[in-house]
C-alpha cells in the first residue's frame, strides 16, 4: 500500500513538472530556402527596389573581388582555390558554396580570374532570372520545398540542374 501510494504521488509530481516546464518552441522545418549564390544576389540589389539587375549583380562582383586583397594582388591573373574557398566563405557564407572553383575554371590552370568568376556568375544569374528581363526578383531567388526533408517541388523560377530553361 505505501508502494502504491508513492507511485501515485511520483506520477503526480512528474505531470505537474511536466506542466511547469513546457517544450521549448521549435517552429516546423522551412520549406522556403534560398541557395548561398541567391543570397550574394540579392543583397546585390543597389537600389534596393526588390530586383536585382544584371548591371548591379556584374558590379557587385566586381566589388567583391576588389575588396579581396588575393584577387587585388593577382589582378586578373586569378587566384588558387584556396583563397577562393576563402572568399566564398566571406561572400557566400560558406567554403563550399556553389559556384565551385572547380565549375568556375575553366582553363583548368588551378586559378579562378576575376573574368571566370564573373561569367559563371552571369550563367547562374541567368538560370534564376525565370522571366528572362535581366533583373531578378526576391521569388525568383527562392526554392520552394513541398515538405521539409522532401525532394524540391519546383526550385525557384529557374532551373537548378542547369544553365538553361526549365523542362
Amino acid at each position: 500500500m505505501i508502494l502504491a501510494l508513492l507511485l501515485s504521488l511520483a506520477a503526480q509530481q512528474s505531470g505537474s513538472a511536466t506542466q511547469a516546464n513546457p517544450e521549448p518552441y521549435r517552429p516546423a522545418p522551412a520549406t522556403i530556402v534560398a541557395e548561398p549564390v541567391a543570397l550574394y544576389i540579392a543583397v546585390a540589389d543597389r537600389d534596393r527596389d526588390g530586383r536585382t539587375t544584371l548591371a548591379e549583380f556584374r558590379q557587385s562582383v566586381l566589388e567583391t573581388t576588389s575588396a579581396d586583397p588575393p584577387w587585388q594582388a593577382n589582378g586578373d591573373t586569378g587566384i588558387g582555390y584556396i583563397a577562393y574557398s576563402e572568399w566564398a566563405l566571406r561572400w557566400l557564407g560558406d567554403r563550399n558554396a556553389v559556384p565551385s572553383p572547380f565549375d568556375i575554371d575553366r582553363n583548368g590552370d588551378n586559378r579562378v580570374t576575376v573574368a571566370e568568376l564573373t561569367d559563371r556568375m552571369e550563367a547562374i544569374f541567368a538560370r534564376f532570372d525565370a522571366d528572362r528581363d535581366a533583373a531578378v526578383s526576391r521569388a525568383e531567388l527562392l526554392t520552394i520545398r513541398n515538405s521539409a526533408l522532401g525532394r524540391p517541388e519546383r526550385e525557384g523560377r529557374g532551373d537548378r540542374r542547369g544553365d538553361g530553361p526549365r523542362r
